[in-house]
């Protein structure tokens, strides 16, 4: 784990609070979940025993308690938080069981013996060694290791929490092979595949990773990423218009945007700050509103919303009722939401 970031820090951080359906567009899930039910039961693995990691709230855990109702599970998370809103949203599946784990800890992993080792949106929260080192506890624990993950660069930087890795070759280094299904859409420019890893992979893999890459390819939207710096470009040319240059405001984007050229003649603030650096969201409503004011004293004149971050206008409802009760609201479309913070 790296000195300046510590991932579990961020994460039990972060478990408090998470609302993953609101960060990602639900229609995304939902291809994503059609795509690993389809891979794994055209690829005939095994599916009596699963190990699932990272499990978050459930959302996994739930769609594999139905498709394979006789199944094992056992779910894995960090976030005692997470655990809980797991147990309640598979409260009728009396087939799965919850247990806290720690990727860093070096302690076994609950169990043994598993067909199947699954983690969708886990391995891009942790650094390649760290990958490399689960990877190789997931293989003496099952036979075949599972994982959906970002495998392209990113049109923009990515935050400090994300990493977008070889998975190849870090299966490779785990002593793995894998065959490699790119999804068959993007979401903002950014491709997914799912990986299926381990020892030895069955023909019945390798067979439907020749029939379903042709098909992914030419499904893929060759102008999503255009779609997003399109997007950009029109976000940054309003705030040029509406703002003054020179002017110190406050962005919350999810440090999703990176550094914009255009912008550069702006002081831009992350929300939440902490010496000049994103600090993640806040844990609650309060402590949103008493940040703002903190930096409204400090001289930001605005508060900019990019799309990223939509999902706080509705996530936090008091602070965005407050916002709208005591800012106008300047612009307000699909790329943005200001406000106008006043002297």
């Amino acid at each position: 784990m790296e000195a300046e970031f510590n991932v579990n820090d961020y994460w039990l951080e972060r478990g408090r609070d998470y609302m993953r359906e609101q960060r990602t567009p639900p229609e995304f899930h939902r291809m994503q979940e059609r795509f690993l039910l389809g891979v794994l039961q055209r690829s005939a693995l095994p599916m009596r025993r699963v190990l699932e990691i990272g499990c978050g709230f459930g959302r996994v855990t739930r769609l594999l308690a139905e498709a394979w109702p006789e199944a094992e599970i056992m779910a894995v998370d960090l976030s005692p938080e997470q655990l809980a809103n797991a147990r309640r949203y598979c409260s009728d599946a009396p087939r799965v069981r919850f247990a806290p784990y720690d990727f860093y800890s070096n302690e076994p992993l609950p169990g043994a013996g598993y067909d199947m080792a699954l983690a969708v949106e886990v391995f891009l929260h942790h650094p390649p060694e760290a990958v490399v080192g689960l990877a190789r506890r997931l293989a003496d624990a099952a036979c075949y290791v599972v994982n959906i993950d970002w495998s392209e660069s990113w049109p923009w930087p990515t935050p400090e929490h994300v990493w977008v890795h070889d998975f190849a070759g870090l299966y490779a280094q785990a002593g793995l092979v894998c065959a490699a299904f790119p999804l068959p859409g993007k979401i903002e420019g950014k491709q997914q595949q799912l990986f299926v890893a381990g020892r030895t992979l069955p023909e019945s893999v390798r067979q439907l990773e020749n029939t379903l890459r042709p098909a992914a390819a030419s499904a893929q939207a060759p102008a999503a990423a255009d779609a997003w710096t399109q997007r950009l470009a029109m976000a940054t040319d309003e705030l040029r218009r509406l703002i003054p240059g020179q002017s110190r405001w406050i962005l919350v984007d999810d440090a999703q945007w990176g550094r914009v050229r255009a912008l550069s003649g702006y002081r831009i603030v992350p929300f939440l700050e902490k010496d000049g650096a994103w600090w993640g969201p806040p844990a609650d409503d309060a402590t949103a509103w008493e940040e703002l004011q903190r930096l409204r004293r400090a001289g930001a004149s605005h508060l900019v919303f990019a799309w990223p971050a939509f999902w706080w206008l509705q996530h936090y409802a008091d602070f965005s009722e407050r916002l709208r009760a005591t800012f106008p609201c300047v612009l307000e479309n699909n790329r943005l939401v200001v406000f106008a913070l006043g002297s």
